[in-house]
């Protein structure tokens, strides 16, 4: 595939098509919002501000406009709706109070580094890797404690679907989230999309779990 075929594929792919896919999730929670659960339910803030960001994004990006403070701002949101998530998820138990620190310390950091430390303008290489950390620890935490269980009904299927979506996307963008300003500045233009069409894959991943865990959810009630 030439330069020019990638440019124009990557600019429909994560420009229009992995946005679009996250109305998947978002659209089938709304509609199936009485018959999910209510981590579900808090599931679809995380999504609709996903949504809005990445439109956003993509219109600054057709524009020629550095979208990359949206980043910083995308950074803190989606770590603090995540927790959000985990807090409903989890239930009850000392983990919540985890849960809640984090909610207000990553956001303090997440600003400290960006008046200090990385300019608004270029990819938060550390905070970025930091929220993505924290957001598979927690998932999987929430897989073992979800595996420790002793009666399957008790199981949360969607849960532990909604926490696999998770890992594998922030696994997988670990270290395109850590080199992301080195690979900017040294890689080929070639190379450089096809890592973030990689990177779009992943996020399609995830939301076509989130879609496949919604709609188990719809006909089987958990709490």
């Amino acid at each position: 595939m030439c330069l020019t075929n990638m440019r124009e594929f990557s600019f429909f792919y994560l420009g229009y098509f992995v946005p679009a896919c996250t109305l998947l999730p978002l659209v089938a929670g709304l509609i199936y919002y009485r018959q999910i659960n209510k981590p579900l339910r808090v599931l679809l803030i995380y999504l609709t501000m996903s949504f809005v960001v990445n439109v956003v994004g993509s219109i600054l990006a057709e524009y020629s406009i550095n979208n990359l403070p949206l980043l910083h701002f995308y950074t803190m949101a989606e770590v603090v709706t995540v927790m959000l998530y985990y807090i409903h998820a989890f239930g009850e138990g000392d983990i919540r109070k985890w849960i809640k620190a984090v909610m207000v310390v990553f956001p303090v950091i997440c600003v400290v580094n960006l008046l200090f430390f990385q300019s608004i303008n270029e990819y938060n290489t550390y905070t970025r890797p930091l929220g993505a950390i924290i957001i598979v620890l927690f998932s999987g935490v929430y897989m073992a404690e979800q595996s420790n269980i002793k009666s399957p009904e008790l199981v949360t299927r969607s849960g532990r679907t909604i926490a696999a979506g998770l890992m594998i996307y922030f696994c997988s963008s670990l270290f395109q989230f850590i080199f992301s300003n080195i690979v900017s500045k040294n890689a080929s233009k070639f190379i450089t999309m096809l890592i973030w069409n990689i990177h779009g894959t992943f996020v399609l991943i995830m939301y076509l779990l989130f879609f496949r865990a919604i709609l188990y959810e719809r006909s089987k009630r958990q709490y």
